[in-house]
């Protein structure tokens, strides 16, 4: 019976999240006034509470009380081929870009990514985007791509704040076809970790991705890192 009692608890604040009446990072009541306006006793309350941080509903912090969780930002990237401004689109959100660096590098160490000499060259394209009315405005991936300079010779000076890279590659013979792809949580990169607004204790999510063409060329190469806290990943497996 007890048992019952705090998943009832649990369904009721669940609702009343759902239904906006505890809005995201608002504080809840404290656990006495709560408890006792859901006629329950407070271990049955905590439990409820513990349920509902374990889901990702809520976060407790000490000293200060528990408060609403901002829902977590869906990726689906790793489900199909598109770029973020039609993933963006396809969510309906309204994205914000911006190019931190564009420059042409030797490749070096990458050139095994993309099957080049190291003295090959390749273009860099670095970004930081936003999802307007996420997270307050925090940053939701921070992204380096690299291309080998002879497929897209003049891709430093192109604007990418508001067209789709994947777009311009398509436009040039070079559409992405298949990608292969790594996910881990890692602790950023201290630049990166500052360019996406995190503390020094905070993870992200890294991926890993080669994207090649309809000739099996490899046409970029991208490492991507995603608020750990604030991020989600749909991954479909189709027979």
């Amino acid at each position: 019976m007890a048992e019952n009692r705090y998943q009832q608890v649990m369904e009721v604040l669940r609702r009343r999240i759902e239904a906006g009446q505890y809005q995201a990072g608002e504080r809840l009541p404290a656990e006495t006034e709560l408890a006792a306006a859901l006629g329950v006793s407070r271990p049955t309350l905590r439990q409820a509470l513990a349920r509902l941080q374990s889901e990702g509903l809520l976060v407790r912090v000490k000293g200060s009380g528990t408060f609403v969780a901002q829902p977590k930002l869906l990726h689906e990237s790793t489900s199909f081929l598109a770029s973020y401004y039609q993933e963006a689109a396809h969510s309906h959100r309204t994205l914000r870009t911006e190019v931190l660096d564009l420059a042409v590098q030797r490749a070096g160490e990458l050139g095994e990514k993309l099957a080049l000499p190291a003295g090959s060259q390749v273009t860099r394209l670095v970004r930081r985007r936003r999802v307007e009315g996420f997270d307050n405005g925090r940053p939701v991936v921070y992204t380096t791509v690299y291309v080998p300079y002879a497929l897209f010779p003049d891709m430093a000076q192109q604007d990418f704040t508001d067209s789709s890279f994947y777009s311009q590659l398509e436009a040039r013979g070079l559409k992405v076809c298949r990608a292969s792809r790594v996910l881990e949580v890692v602790m950023p990169p201290a630049p990166v970790a500052a360019a996406l607004e995190l503390s020094p204790f905070e993870p992200a999510i890294y991926v890993d991705s080669v994207g090649y063409d309809s000739r099996g060329r490899r046409v970029e190469y991208a490492r991507s890192y995603y608020p750990a806290g604030s991020s989600k990943f749909l991954i479909e497996i189709r027979e």
